[in-house]
């Protein structure tokens, strides 16, 4: 059977099936969508200063050249162990920003090119990792969560292992 047929028949029933649990268990549905609309904007206004907190300490380490000065030491360190240092400021701030090291990304690939290893290696790394401090401050800071030492734990120790994964992977393979 056609995958998209079967893709768009599962959202057809979504979209139909909830609506009509809903009339059947008889409630208010326009309620409930305004209710959640109404819920969704008051987490946008909670979250806000967090996003605006990670953006900014995003612009200032890459307007005052941390980054660079972060490449020029760390060469001579991580060439020898096989991990590119023009990696390592993507590793750095991957954990505390998609865009950021989305934008990030976008510089390695016009600097070194689409198929180099380094390109290659620093797109693995974004889909092997997560945005583990945004994560955090965001989706926990909505809801109150005010302990989260393991999870910032767990979170850095996968963002690690992405991240070394990918460059014994790409290594290997490419």
């Amino acid at each position: 059977m056609n995958p998209i047929l079967i893709s768009n028949s599962i959202l057809a029933v979504i979209i139909i099936g909830i609506p009509m649990v809903g009339l059947i268990r008889k409630v208010d549905i326009f309620e409930s969508f305004i209710q959640g609309g109404k819920q969704g904007f008051d987490i946008i206004i909670k979250i806000t200063p967090f996003i605006i907190g990670m953006y900014v300490a995003i612009g200032m380490l890459q307007a005052s050249g941390f980054f660079n000065i972060l490449l020029q030491y760390s060469k001579p360190v991580l060439d020898p162990i096989g991990f590119p240092a023009e990696l390592l400021p993507l590793a750095i701030l991957r954990p505390i920003s998609g865009s950021g090291s989305l934008a990030m990304l976008a510089n390695i690939v016009s600097q070194y090119g689409p198929d180099s290893i380094i390109s290659l290696t620093a797109s693995t790394i974004l889909g092997s990792t997560e945005t583990t401090f945004y994560v955090l401050a965001i989706y926990f800071g909505s809801v109150g969560v005010k302990k989260y030492r393991h999870a910032l734990a767990t979170g850095l120790i996968a963002d690690a292992a992405g991240i070394i994964a990918s460059i014994i992977i790409c290594s290997w393979i490419f």
